[in-house]
């Protein structure tokens, strides 16, 4: 069994007002993360427009707005922190503008259909570590209430079919905790090597909890973990 550390609650889209009235009251204490068919519109230093196609739509507290596609690193359209995002239902379609105004940029979101809405409250502590990943790890085991209140450090290094878990911990309720460690920004694949060793473990029964431990996470990792409800930590 997978526990999520991260609390997401599933919006229904049923309703479409009310969808964008609950939405524009989360926006700036939570994540909000919307998968579906949408056309993009952009007004700002250039013009362009984006046709109707599948995509993922990531909304964040600090107003940050960023468009995925199923390929590539960077969004296809994005808005910066402290952009100005408002969510509205016209001819019962959900449609959301985000806006700022030095520079005067515009992005206007239809959405022609949407899949799922999801809305986590994510939270991100830090950790003052520095060095090699090998140190990182040390210090973690040295002090292993640092994440998620772990008490019992079970082993580093664990061998299992998909390869070595950086470290594994338990809490004290018995439940396992995965810990990935990189001394550097976190890709997909990091988050997909961290899914693979919660996926071995669940499958046998256990209870566990994953972490990745990392100065930085791409945005496709980040779009990663709240789907999966695994824990970041941040390290300066």
């Amino acid at each position: 069994m997978l526990i999520s550390m991260n609390t997401c609650s599933e919006i229904s889209v049923v309703d479409c007002k009310e969808t964008a009235e609950k939405l524009n009251n989360a926006k700036r204490y939570s994540t909000i993360i919307i998968v579906g068919r949408i056309a993009i519109e952009y007004i700002g230093r250039a013009v362009s427009y984006a046709p109707e196609g599948d995509r993922i739509v990531l909304l964040k507290p600090d107003g940050s707005l960023l468009v995925h596609e199923s390929s590539k690193v960077e969004p296809l359209n994005w808005q910066p922190p402290k952009s100005i995002s408002l969510f509205s239902c016209i001819e019962n379609r959900l449609k959301v503008k985000s806006y700022r105004t030095n520079p005067h940029e515009e992005l206007l979101i239809d959405f022609i259909k949407v899949d799922f809405i999801k809305i986590c409250n994510i939270v991100t502590s830090k950790l003052l570590i520095m060095g090699k990943e090998s140190d990182i790890v040390k210090l973690i085991v040295l002090n292993p209430s640092s994440i998620l209140n772990a008490s019992i450090v079970v082993g580093t290094d664990i061998s299992t079919p998909y390869g070595k878990i950086d470290i594994l911990l338990k809490d004290e309720k018995e439940n396992l905790i995965i810990v990935e460690v990189k001394n550097e920004k976190a890709g997909i694949s990091a988050i997909l090597q961290l899914k693979r060793y919660l996926e071995y473990y669940a499958s046998r029964g256990l209870s566990v909890r994953g972490v990745i431990v990392a100065p930085s996470l791409t945005d496709e990792a980040m779009a990663m973990i709240i789907r999966e409800g695994i824990v970041y930590i941040g390290i300066d």
